[in-house]
């Protein structure tokens, strides 16, 4: 047990670094950008990203998730999985690039063929890199992924910027995206040391297919349901309008997409080596439950609460119609975690069948929302998906409740302090942004003071999740540069 907490505080430290970086980097990568591109620019990407998206699902098919929750893979079984997402991803782009002139077609942008067609290289591109990632992730070996990650993220990056200030426009976004691909699938194959080294086995596919399947049907309902937002407003509105609401969605899950990846991450592996002692993955879920709604709870909320200043000083005023998007859609992400670590505890006991019962049910309620609020307006939409976020807390913890007996009512209980804290640090921030004039100067003084409030009342009152973060990062601090999570 002792191994495997110290294999999970290092795999946490790679793992974040890693995330951070992708995510940190993109965010500042997007700043400049909005600065250089229009929200038109935006738009046409994001209306792409329905499609890709789809695309990198079926590519993955749920065998990367199958790989890591096995634990022990034979050179068969990497092999298969690698032979089958190669040909997926080829499959895959191809079928994109020969339906360029329809989805050009279709939301009436005749720009969108030519953008297609050279987008649709990310799919194979990623496919060549999709088992030494999901090897590596296994394996706890977050540092490797990290570096990977960040050669790619600052490279794409680098390039993309450049790009937009010699004019390439959205070009500057397709490159930024292949780029991102290719390199950061030639960093994992020179990282991991991997080669396919087996053969294509029958028996492999259909044992991970058990498993993945279901992972691969839940994963296209939820890309569908997600980007069917991005579909309806790209075809209803212009793409100026889906660019507005595409930087909202991507202010907003730079944390959640953190948050939700690190945990999923680490929690799927080793909740996966305590499936077996219900009583101790019930504890594991509860800390990491605690310290995970500890940290993110409040920069949900103050990012609602500073949405409006925050675009206008980072972005600009041009982009000032996305902020009540970033608050609601803030709002809504704040109990990811949640949703996160419940899934993960219960893909660690192999029930996939299970995770896709709960797929089915939330994307049937994010996909009635969606189209019931899009005919309002993008802020009736971000609105609508405050309301199934809350909804789909209840969903995640079905099982959980039945299984471990810890459910909905439960977690929420466990976590009445930090909820308690963020509201109280949330007033005073309020009031500041409130009653004063929106400068960036106000905004600083708002986080700060609300920061504040939140870790002196958590320090002073004792809060299990503030000491067991502390403890968290004691542990990080101890680890050698030259540690690694197979130590």
């Amino acid at each position: 047990m002792a191994n495997l907490s110290q294999r999970t505080t290092q795999a946490t430290l790679w793992s974040a670094i890693e995330i951070a970086s992708r995510y940190g980097f993109q965010l500042v990568v997007t700043i400049v950008l909005a600065h250089l591109l229009s929200p038109g620019d935006f738009g046409l990407i994001a209306m792409l990203l329905v499609f890709t998206s789809l695309g990198a699902v079926l590519m993955d098919a749920g065998f990367g998730t199958a790989l890591i929750q096995r634990q022990e893979t034979s050179e068969d079984d990497e092999t298969t999985v690698f032979i089958f997402n190669v040909c997926a991803g080829l499959l895959g782009g191809g079928i994109l690039w020969i339906s360029a002139h329809g989805i050009a077609a279709f939301y009436h942008q005749r720009e969108l063929e030519q953008l297609t067609c050279a987008i649709a290289w990310v799919l194979p591109l990623s496919a060549l890199g999709a088992v030494p990632d999901a090897l590596l992730t296994q394996k706890l070996e977050f540092r490797a992924r990290a570096k990977a990650q960040i050669v790619s993220s600052v490279v794409s990056g680098l390039v993309a910027v450049v790009a937009a200030f010699k004019g390439f426009g959205v070009w500057s976004l397709v490159i930024q995206a292949l780029i991102a691909s290719g390199l950061r699938t030639a960093c994992l194959w020179v990282f991991s040391r991997w080669r396919p080294s087996g053969h294509f086995n029958t028996r492999s596919f259909k044992q991970l297919f058990g498993f993945g399947g279901f992972m691969l049907l839940s994963g296209l309902l939820n890309t569908v349901s997600v980007r069917l937002q991005s579909l309806l407003i790209g075809k209803f509105f212009d793409s100026g309008t889906l660019g507005y609401y595409s930087l909202a969605q991507n202010t907003t899950s730079a944390p959640t997409s953190l948050i939700g990846a690190l945990l999923s991450r680490v929690g799927l592996p080793v909740f996966s080596k305590l499936a077996d002692d219900k009583q101790r993955l019930r504890e594991a879920l509860r800390t990491s439950l605690g310290v995970s709604m500890f940290v993110f709870v409040p920069c949900m909320v103050g990012l609602a609460i500073v949405a409006r200043p925050l675009i206008n000083s980072v972005y600009g005023m041009r982009w000032e119609s996305a902020s009540p998007i970033v608050s609601l859609l803030a709002l809504g992400g704040a109990l990811w975690p949640l949703h996160v670590l419940n899934l993960a505890a219960l893909s660690a006991q192999g029930h996939s069948n299970r995770f896709f019962y709960l797929e089915i049910l939330k994307n049937i309620i994010t996909v009635i929302a969606t189209i019931a609020s899009v005919a309002f307006g993008t802020i009736a939409v971000a609105g609508a998906m405050l309301i199934v976020g809350l909804c789909g807390v209840a969903v995640n913890t079905w099982y959980t409740h039945r299984m471990l007996n810890y459910g909905m009512l439960a977690q929420l209980k466990d976590q009445r302090a930090t909820f308690l804290l963020a509201l109280i640090a949330a007033l005073p921030a309020w009031a500041i942004l409130h009653w004063t004039m929106s400068s960036v100067p106000m905004t600083v003084l708002a986080v700060l003071v609300a920061t504040l409030v939140y870790v002196g009342l958590a320090a002073s009152l004792r809060i299990p999740a503030w000491v067991q973060l502390l403890a968290l990062i004691r542990d990080m601090t101890q680890l050698t540069p030259t540690n690694n999570a197979t130590d």
